[in-house]
């Protein structure tokens, strides 16, 4: 089968790697996941990435060389645009909105030097005083064109290493997506309330997320994940990171209550690990209790730093993310400042997390692609007829 006709994604994850080839009629062909050592380094895991393409290329008679990339990072940066273009004379939707597409990224490239646009999410669109949710594919002429964009970006020298180091594998990105706002979106659509807010709690870094009448209001992260949590038992019961973390594994399969009072409650299993490390209970609780408040409490203080509309007393926060896996059947009482209408763990697959990714790729309108020599031509055209 022609390259072509794949569509190969790659969930590259500080704790799991994902890889999964989807055929031309979008059937999944191959999936595989490898879990990332506490050990490993960026080396080990694009060493892990040839890993998987080769066994998906052998066992499927497979020639790799393209992928989609879905990637995270605690320095993700949100920026808001609105743009209002007027015409003396109707032109072709299309046109207007390629002229639009090319100012905002102008004027994106020129205020903010150090980063690349990962995502520009269109968030309202009104085209001659008519509202719609997004530029309307079928094709019309216009004179006036009102869109408030979302911009999602990473650093340069992020975007610029990872299209770096698989070039040397071999492998070429034809696109780089934020996981967690792909992974949110389609959760969103899929549940289909009007207001939801996501936390995810990575290994290295924690997201929050907020949906408002269908719309994506913010997107925040903090550089403190589950690997804190595992760094903290590390430290205070002086062992191996890697006992750490089977020790913290343990407890998302258990039944228990982390509260902030001092009773102490003994309904689930212990593990071998803790028995032979004397490790105190009730003092392993509250070190992941005051860990996840920690995290909880920062990301939402620069949540709201940056906005004074959020009002979540009637939204559902949902947790995803393998760091939320800790939530699954346990019980955690934090203190809730947000008064959140409820809290509840979403459980993902790795399926759906892969698919989620394909269903945006086809999805997402179009942006034209302007290349740099060009530029001042369209700039010329722009000035003509804009006002």
């Amino acid at each position: 089968m022609d390259k072509k006709e794949n569509f190969n994604i790659i969930d590259f994850g500080s704790s799991k790697i994902r890889f999964t080839v989807f055929d031309k009629d979008l059937n999944n062909r191959y999936i595989d996941t490898v879990e990332i050592k506490l050990t490993d380094n960026f080396s080990n895991q694009l060493t892990n990435v040839q890993k998987l393409i080769k066994q998906a290329e052998k066992k499927n008679s497979l020639h790799i060389e393209n992928i989609i990339l879905l990637f995270d990072t605690a320095d993700v940066f949100t920026i808001d645009v609105s743009l209002n273009k007027t015409f003396s004379n109707k032109l072709d939707l299309k046109k207007i909105y390629s002229l639009t597409i090319l100012e905002l990224k102008q004027i994106i490239n020129a205020n903010y030097q150090n980063q690349d646009i990962v995502h520009i999410i269109q968030n309202k669109c009104v085209v001659d005083e008519k509202e719609y949710n997004q530029i309307p594919k079928n094709k019309f002429k216009a004179k006036n064109l009102k869109v408030e964009f979302k911009i999602i970006c990473y650093p340069k020298k992020i975007i610029s290493n990872l299209n770096k180091s698989f070039n040397e594998i071999g492998i070429k990105i034809e696109k780089i997506f934020c996981t967690s706002f792909i992974k949110s979106q389609s959760y969103f659509n899929k549940i289909g309330k009007n207001k939801i807010s996501f936390l995810e709690i990575g290994f290295k870094r924690s997201t929050f997320i907020i949906y408002e009448k269908k719309k994506l209001k913010l997107i925040q992260s903090i550089p403190i994940g589950g690997s804190h949590i595992t760094n903290d038992i590390s430290k205070i019961f002086k062992i191996t990171p890697e006992e750490a973390e089977r020790i913290k594994i343990s407890f998302s399969k258990s039944d228990i209550e982390f509260s902030y009072k001092n009773e102490s409650n003994i309904n689930y299993v212990l593990t071998e690990d803790i028995l032979k490390k004397n490790v105190s209970i009730d003092l392993l609780k509250k070190v992941i209790l005051y860990r996840i408040q920690e995290i909880v409490d920062l990301i939402f203080k620069k949540s709201t730093n940056l906005t004074n509309n959020i009002n979540a007393k009637d939204s559902e926060l949902l947790l995803i993310g393998d760091g939320s896996i800790l939530f699954n059947n346990n019980s955690f009482y934090l203190n809730d400042k947000f008064m959140f209408k409820s809290i509840n763990f979403y459980k993902e697959t790795n399926l759906e997390i892969c698919n989620s990714c394909l269903v945006y790729h086809l999805n997402n309108y179009e942006i034209p692609e302007i290349l740099e020599k060009k530029q001042g031509i369209f700039e010329k055209f722009f000035n003509l007829f804009s006002k």
